[in-house]
């Protein structure tokens, strides 16, 4: 999958992008973390896996957000980072 993934849209079309996430187990403390491997800006960590994946999300449509209305490019990484040893990889479509 492209790790840039804004798709082509219509006119009046909602943009969706691809957020590839990594998942960890929980820590010591129980949180889990999740972290964006083509926008590594973007990690939170949640008590389960549902609260760390909508954490998640949320900041990567902030930071895509925050990029669009800047006119910037969103800077998504050219290689995905790799996931480390016990993580979860997800493909995650959002809707901004």
């Amino acid at each position: 999958m492209d790790a840039n993934p804004q798709s082509q849209k219509p006119p009046g079309e909602v943009p969706v992008y691809n957020c590839l996430v990594l998942l960890s187990p929980p820590d010591a403390e129980g949180y889990l973390a999740a972290r964006c491997s083509n926008l590594p800006e973007v990690a939170e960590r949640g008590k389960s896996r549902r609260e760390a994946l909508a954490k998640v999300v949320a900041a990567f449509k902030a930071a895509v957000a925050r990029y669009s209305a800047e006119g910037r490019a969103v800077p998504f990484a050219a290689e995905p980072l790799e996931p480390a040893p016990g993580e979860e990889q997800l493909w995650i479509a959002v809707h901004l």
